[in-house]
């Protein structure tokens, strides 16, 4: 079965959240803020089709990591991603931001924006 997952990007850690096809929730964890560590979590739970992350401070250095270390990473607009998440009506908290940009992976209701090298 099809995974995808959202991460809600902090400087130390991380709230990462898998979901499958069906966009039930496979797991929910915060994790050190490294490519690796997300990856690792990633790997637990099979191939993952995509992954979402919001445009920040920290999003190219992550984004470069994951790629390196082949998972298909998408990133999208912070004020785009707000929109949609707002328009979910979830209370607005790291676990429930990464649940979202999950959600949004798995219908591919997003833009993707193209992450600068430094």
């Amino acid at each position: 079965m099809k995974h995808y997952a959202g991460i809600d990007l902090s400087m130390e850690t991380s709230h990462v959240c898998v979901v499958d096809a069906d966009g039930c929730k496979v797991a929910a964890q915060c994790v050190d803020s490294t490519p690796e560590a997300i990856s690792a979590l990633l790997e637990r739970h099979g191939p993952v089709e995509r992954v979402v992350i919001e445009t920040g401070r920290m999003t190219p250095w992550i984004a470069r990591g994951l790629h390196e270390l082949g998972v298909a990473i998408v990133c999208i607009d912070a004020r785009q991603a707000h929109q949609s998440l707002k328009a979910m009506k979830a209370n607005k908290t790291d676990p429930h931001d990464a649940a979202g940009l999950a959600q949004l992976a798995r219908t591919g209701f997003y833009k993707e924006v193209h992450v600068k090298s430094p």
